[in-house]
């Protein structure tokens, strides 16, 4: 039998190929940029100012006992992009060993990576909505936005990937009477 065109040749550069590797690197090096800079700075009656990283404001509401917005700030900004960020790198160094399983975690996942960001941008409103309070985006935001959109690009170049291959090592569907 003749090989398939449709089956993939394999590639040095894992699952996304070297695009996909790039984005992938990058979002991992600023992830914890991100969690570790200063996003906002507050400001009350104009004197007292602080700033606060991701880490910085989930440590804060803890210790004022705030729960479960400590909780949902660490599980949307803390836990998924890295859970995210382990997952794709799996799936771009396995070889080929894709599960539809983790290609439907990748997709669940994605469903919520900009809600981080929405999260944060959403605080600053808050804060800035007092007449006698302000905040401000620092650094910290943006660099954590491009964390979440180059994993958010590579999450596409990888699962592509995944799925082009998953595709051809389907069986091929029986024809019935043929």
């Amino acid at each position: 039998m003749t090989r398939s065109l449709a089956s993939p040749s394999p590639d040095l550069h894992g699952a996304g190929g070297a695009l996909g590797r790039a984005f992938l690197f990058l979002g991992i090096v600023l992830l914890p940029l991100g969690l570790t800079l200063p996003l906002m700075e507050t400001a009350r009656l104009v004197v007292l100012r602080a700033t606060y990283s991701v880490l910085e404001t989930i440590q804060v509401l803890w210790a004022t006992e705030e729960f479960a917005l400590a909780l949902i700030l660490g599980v949307f900004c803390v836990a998924i992009p890295v859970a995210k960020a382990c997952l794709l790198t799996w799936l771009h160094l396995s070889s080929r060993a894709f599960g539809r399983r983790a290609l439907r975690l990748v997709d669940i996942m994605g469903k919520w990576s900009l809600s981080e960001v929405l999260i944060v941008a959403a605080m600053i409103v808050l804060w800035s909505s007092d007449g006698f309070s302000s905040a401000a985006s620092l650094p910290g935001l943006w660099i954590f936005a491009a964390s979440t959109v180059l994993l958010m690009l590579a999450a596409g170049q990888i699962t592509r990937d995944a799925r082009r291959h998953l595709g051809a090592e389907a069986p091929p569907a029986s024809r019935e009477g043929a």
